[in-house]
């Protein structure tokens, strides 16, 4: 783990400011602005009594593009220019490249978080379950598991994540916790082959691929930030769905080192992992960056 200043592993610089790309503070937030990949921003601008889409294409030098486009959230294809756009309770999926709408579905709730997961499909969260919904073909949107009660009404879903095999799932929520300003976090392990969920107290996670020593099969690791009450946090990493014949990867688990002027107030919000550099990446609410 580092994070001690004067020994900082990491070069901060600043890639990209959008308020000098005719972008509004007001709309740099949560549920109007995206970034699916390190290729495109996407920004819902609805200030200056307009309408519209902003695309920044960071792969083409920052180029931006603004479309007359009344949506309330849109989300970059992580990969290709295909943008998909939420009205309401109607999605929409367009390819920009050849100018043509691929498909679009009007659902029966309300949704309250949504993603690319793969170039190929949107996972949609809804106040009661999770869906995914492939670009390919004429399906709709196809349920995958029901919220879990501890993440259900007072719970704001904040991110989910898919392992690489496609089995596992992690949906994550935060809440206000018992003690004021403080934020708990909760998540769901969900199996996908199995059909079952599994409860973890934490704010944040993320799944990787690695082959453990002495295996030639790659394993599906989840890493996630645990944090029970009255307990410091720690950093998990584990296999999920592995073969007991050939033995569990698993790393026994770090305590979470916090700076003292967070206090109990903070917690992470983002977790990356590198598959090359082997290292995982956490980022808390107030803006310090975590290695492990």
């Amino acid at each position: 783990m580092a994070a001690a200043q004067g020994n900082i592993p990491v070069v901060f610089s600043e890639v990209l400011n959008l308020t000098t790309a005719g972008i509004g503070s007001e709309c740099v937030k949560f549920n109007s602005c995206s970034m699916e990949s390190d290729k495109f921003i996407t920004v819902c601008d609805n200030t200056g009594g307009s309408t519209q889409v902003v695309i920044v294409d960071m792969s083409q030098g920052n180029s931006v593009k603004k479309r007359p486009i009344s949506a309330e959230a849109a989300i970059m294809n992580p990969v290709s220019e295909v943008l998909a756009l939420r009205s309401g309770q109607t999605l929409q999926i367009f390819n920009l490249e050849l100018r043509s709408k691929m498909k679009s579905h009007n659902l029966t709730e309300a949704v309250v978080f949504w993603r690319w997961t793969a170039p190929n499909n949107i996972a949609i969260v809804t106040g009661s379950a999770v869906y995914h919904w492939s670009i390919e073909g004429e399906s709709p949107p196809q349920k995958v598991f029901d919220r879990h009660e501890k993440l259900l009404d007072s719970c704001q879903i904040i991110n989910y994540q898919v392992s690489a095999d496609g089995k596992w799932c992690l949906l994550m929520g935060i809440k206000a916790g018992a003690e004021a300003n403080v934020v708990d976090g909760v998540m769901q392990l969900y199996s996908i082959d199995q059909r079952v969920s599994q409860v973890l107290n934490g704010h944040t996670g993320v799944f990787t691929t690695m082959k453990p020593e002495g295996r030639t099969d790659e394993a599906q690791i989840l890493c996630f930030e645990e944090k029970k009450p009255d307990q410091p946090p720690k950093l998990f990493v584990m296999e999920v769905g592995g073969d007991k014949a050939k033995g569990i990867f698993r790393l026994q688990p770090q305590a979470i080192p916090t700076p003292a002027e967070a206090g109990n107030v903070d917690f992470p919000v983002s977790m990356q992992a590198s598959d090359g550099q082997g290292i995982v990446y956490m980022v808390s609410k107030m803006g310090y960056l975590y290695l492990f």
